[in-house]
């Protein structure tokens, strides 16, 4: 081999090292994530110590916003009798404002014992929710009718305001308006999983109850067909 071609392997030997290296690097070092099931995470305690990006459903009233880091349990998407194994998850980085009961969750991080996962990077996967306004009232009604509406369970037409939506766990999940410009608004709370598509500004129709302290307390939220 001459002398052009060994330093031409050498040169294409180095790209690759630093290739390699800056994959290493970019993945902050963890190494592959194996995708699993809750079941197969429950039941294979080989997968202990190891990272491991597990998908399933967020078991309703198992998280607490307030706590730091926050704790959450998963089950299997297919276990609709909620009588399956599942999964604790801990988490302390910001939470997607989708979060909520009965959301699908894909977290990645490291099994321990316990089947506990400690995880540093969670998804939310929502579907996109759809309902007619036919029958639903404008916003305006709640401002109208004042004291006689509230309590009632009603279905009403809003938009949302922009920079307002919020994770779960707060007092208000967002604000609705009842134009998409402005105009008469009011806090809505809302603890489970958001339609996939909400976003500032689209119409969308709640059902749930406008209480005495002047917030909405919401039972369903669905984007406008």
């Amino acid at each position: 081999m001459n002398k052009r071609a060994r330093m031409r392997l050498i040169g294409v030997t180095v790209i690759i090292l630093i290739v390699v290296v800056a994959i290493f690097l970019g993945s902050g070092g963890t190494g592959a994530a194996y995708y699993k099931t809750v079941e197969e995470v429950y039941s294979d305690s080989s997968l202990v110590g190891e990272r491991v990006k597990v998908g399933g459903v967020v078991v309703a009233g198992s998280w607490d916003r307030q706590s730091n880091p926050m704790r959450f349990s998963i089950r299997d998407e297919k276990d609709e009798g909620d009588t399956g194994p599942a999964i604790k998850v801990v988490y302390d980085k910001g939470v997607p404002a989708t979060f909520g009961d009965g959301v699908g969750a894909i977290v990645t991080g490291k099994l321990g014992e316990g089947h506990v996962i400690t995880a540093d990077d969670l998804l939310t996967k929502c579907p996109s929710k759809y309902e007619s306004a036919e029958g639903a009232m404008p916003l305006d009604d709640l401002e109208r009718n004042g004291q006689s509406m509230i309590g009632k369970h009603v279905k009403v037409t809003a938009f949302i305001k922009a920079g307002s939506v919020k994770p779960p766990g707060g007092d208000a999940r967002f604000i609705a308006t009842a134009k998409s410009d402005g105009g008469f608004e009011v806090p809505v709370a809302f603890e489970n999983a958001l339609p996939d598509g909400l976003k500032d500004g689209v119409q969308v129709i709640l059902t749930g109850a406008f209480e005495s302290d002047g917030v909405f307390v919401a039972t369903d939220v669905a984007l406008s067909k």
